[in-house]
């Protein structure tokens, strides 16, 4: 602090010879800057502080219209934010210690004045109520953060007693931190387990013993001053000071009732959905049997009443029939996807490593009939190895590369390409942002296209944007694929333009072991 740093002094003493004393003692100091003002009582103080501000006051408690820590007292009141210094006799110094609890920052006894360090220990004095104001926001900001937090924060001391709850931790416990401080934790914070009652261990010893942050086993619950029960989760740490000794501990706790009890109610609806899983496998048993049955007979009959009678019937009734065996036929085709595409979601099946470039040449052979009657190409590039069910890749690529050959302008050869990149950073469904590594995998073919708002439509059920005699197929091919990749954690969209061709875009997490050589088949 700078020796002008007092620029006002407050003396109040009734005594002249301690007044002359401290003036001459700032005058051999050289204090020419500090502004002494003296008063003989403590009304004419109180008047003069609420007037003007001071940087100190100098008090003797033995005043006329008020003695000793009543003086203190006054004094503090009157100016809380200034240092206050008191003077007292040589016998004075239970009043001086006393003082010191009222609010004083320190006291000098009249008779052992040393005159070459009066200003030191008056500049000492700012200082300590410097510190001391500083010390005083720094605990209530604290303290006010701890009140505004959701959670239960209790302290203790080294030997396991309360120091301290906010008011979520008076909340929890029933304690008010008055009636809490300076008892024992275990009294406060009674921890049980909540399968077998018995108590928690002392989860503050324990942080303090092992020097480390600890957390309370996962089925604790804590019980209230009234008899009422909380579950609860929490972490305890040990308080060090600054020569990094433990000084005690703190807990940090919330009550996780509705936590516990949302996740009782998503165990009873996994199990739930199980039981449902179960009897969807069960309906597409019997519908995969059952409902398919009375087809084939239709089909069946109506094939036999063809042969046999096709003679006898007229032009009009053979077309009816035959309209009749090939709903019947287009009925049984519905099933069989809709089947398909029901098994995605409940098929139970062990991930294994899939070359997707074995698969997509599986593929390509089954297709090879086809290929040849289009004239068609097929132009691989490097495809991964992905974790995944080999089946529903297989599926995926079945569909994707059936359809882009498929859908042609009429005497155009189809072509397509199939390539995979590797990204680091990609967008997910509704924009969400994922780091984790993807394979971006493109099927774009020549075929007839469609416009980009219908690209919703091309993957629902069912849905057939060229109306149902165009093109062979039931609308389900796309639904199946894009609820496969979806049962990866994938994506998969389309962009096209009528006449210009399609690119699918397959997006899945990487898993990948390795990379196919580029290969072409034709």
């Amino acid at each position: 602090m700078r020796s002008d740093s007092i620029t006002t002094l407050l003396l109040v003493e009734d005594d002249p010879a301690v007044v002359d004393l401290l003036r001459e003692a700032l005058k051999r100091q050289g204090s020419g800057g500090t502004q002494l003002t003296h008063v003989g009582s403590m009304e004419a103080a109180e008047k003069l502080l609420s007037e003007r501000p001071m940087d100190l006051v100098l008090l003797d408690p033995g005043l006329p219209d008020s003695r000793g820590i009543e003086s203190v007292r006054r004094a503090h009141a009157a100016a809380p934010h200034v240092p206050l210094v008191v003077l007292t006799g040589m016998d004075d110094e239970t009043l001086a210690l006393q003082a010191l609890q009222a609010g004083a920052q320190d006291y000098l006894i009249k008779g052992q004045i040393d005159t070459r360090v009066l200003l030191r220990f008056l500049r000492y004095a700012i200082e300590r109520k410097t510190i001391e104001d500083d010390l005083f926001v720094a605990k209530e900001r604290a303290q006010v953060t701890l009140n505004s937090i959701g959670d239960a924060v209790a302290c203790t001391d080294l030997s396991g007693n309360i120091t301290f709850l906010n008011i979520v931790a008076e909340q929890l416990t029933g304690w008010l931190w008055q009636e809490a401080e300076g008892r024992p934790v275990a009294e406060v914070l009674n921890i049980v387990d909540a399968a077998t009652r018995e108590p928690i261990p002392d989860p503050m010893a324990l942080a303090l013993a092992r020097d480390r942050t600890e957390d309370l086993p996962s089925n604790s619950s804590l019980i209230r001053r009234d008899g009422l029960e909380i579950p609860i989760e929490d972490s305890v740490a040990a308080i060090h000071d600054r020569d990094d000794q433990a000084t005690g501990a703190v807990i940090v706790f919330r009550d996780v009732s509705a936590t516990r009890s949302t996740a009782r109610q998503l165990l009873a609806l996994s199990h739930e959905l199980e039981r449902s899983n179960r009897e969807l496998q069960d309906f597409a048993t019997i519908a995969s049997h059952d409902l398919q049955e009375p087809l084939r007979k239709i089909r069946a009959f109506g094939d036999r009443l063809e042969q046999h009678s096709a003679n006898v019937l007229d032009e009009e009734a053979l077309d009816s029939l035959r309209r009749m065996t090939g709903a019947a036929g287009r009925m049984q085709s519905l099933i069989d996807d809709l089947l398909e595409y029901s098994q995605v979601a409940i098929r139970p099946e062990r991930a294994q490593s899939v070359d997707l470039g074995i698969v997509v040449a599986e593929v390509l052979s089954d297709l090879e009939e086809r290929l040849l009657a289009t004239n068609g190409q097929v132009f691989v590039g490097a495809l991964p190895t992905l974790m995944g069910s080999r089946f529903q890749m297989r599926q995926l690529f079945q569909n994707l590369i059936a359809n882009a050959l498929k859908f042609q302008a009429p005497g155009v050869a189809p072509q397509v390409h199939i390539e995979a990149t590797s990204q680091g950073d990609w967008r997910g469904p509704k924009g969400r942002r994922d780091r984790t590594p993807v394979w971006e995998i493109r099927v774009r073919d020549n075929g007839i296209g469609f416009d980009q708002k219908d690209v919703d439509k091309i993957f629902a059920p069912f849905q057939r944007l060229n109306g149902s005699q165009a093109y062979e197929g039931s609308g389900m091919g796309l639904a199946i694929c894009r609820r496969i990749v979806a049962r990866r954690g994938g994506t998969l969209t389309a962009s096209s333009k009528p006449g210009e061709g399609t690119t699918f875009l397959i997006t899945l997490p990487q898993r990948a072991a390795a990379i196919d050589e580029l290969t072409t088949v034709a």
